[in-house]
């Protein structure tokens, strides 16, 4: 039975092949998909990862998302592989690391931003240019307003939260007051 390690290097292989092709970012995207499908459909989520039905049953479910998202022959081959080896369930449960490691390896990385009120457009890039000039990376950025936080921003990119809520400045200034 593959390992987890089988899984990372399977993704190394995958990276380096879509590398190779120039088709970085259409496999992170693909990737993306199927994990969006998977997720949001619980019966399409059994069938692939359950060992109780046929391999190539499942196999051919893959294709037809495959088809529907117009997948490259690259993601399809990956996912078929995968399924396998039986290991379709960790490579569920790894959903976070591999995205994050598709993303790195198209140079892309993901910004959750949170303000209190909408950006501009003018805003919005002001910020994007920003993430990229401290990351290095392309930013795919989704914003979120929450009046919440009453001003200031709570970003995380990838998996660091810089948080510079007003909300969260009083907290903290409310806990060194009672101390």
């Amino acid at each position: 039975m593959a390992s987890i390690a089988t899984l990372r290097d399977l993704l190394e292989a995958l990276i380096e092949s879509a590398r190779e092709e120039g088709k970085l970012h259409k496999v992170l995207s693909d990737v993306e998909n199927l994990f969006e499908v998977v997720n949001n459909y619980e019966e399409i989520r059994e069938i692939l990862g359950s060992p109780a039905y046929d391999v190539e049953k499942r196999k051919e479910l893959v294709n037809e998302i495959a088809r529907i998202f117009n997948f490259d022959s690259l993601t399809v081959n990956f996912v078929s592989l995968i399924i396998e080896l039986g290991r379709f369930k960790a490579f569920l449960r790894s959903q976070e690391p591999t995205i994050r490691r598709l993303r790195r390896a198209s140079g892309k990385i993901k910004a959750e931003i949170v303000v209190a009120r909408s950006l501009s457009e003018s805003e919005l890039n002001t910020l994007k240019e920003s993430i990229k000039k401290l990351t290095g990376s392309e930013v795919d950025v989704s914003v979120k307003v929450d009046p919440t936080i009453l001003g200031g921003i709570i970003a995380k990119i990838e998996d660091r939260v810089f948080d510079s809520s007003i909300k969260t400045q009083l907290e903290r200034t409310k806990v060194l007051l009672s101390t």
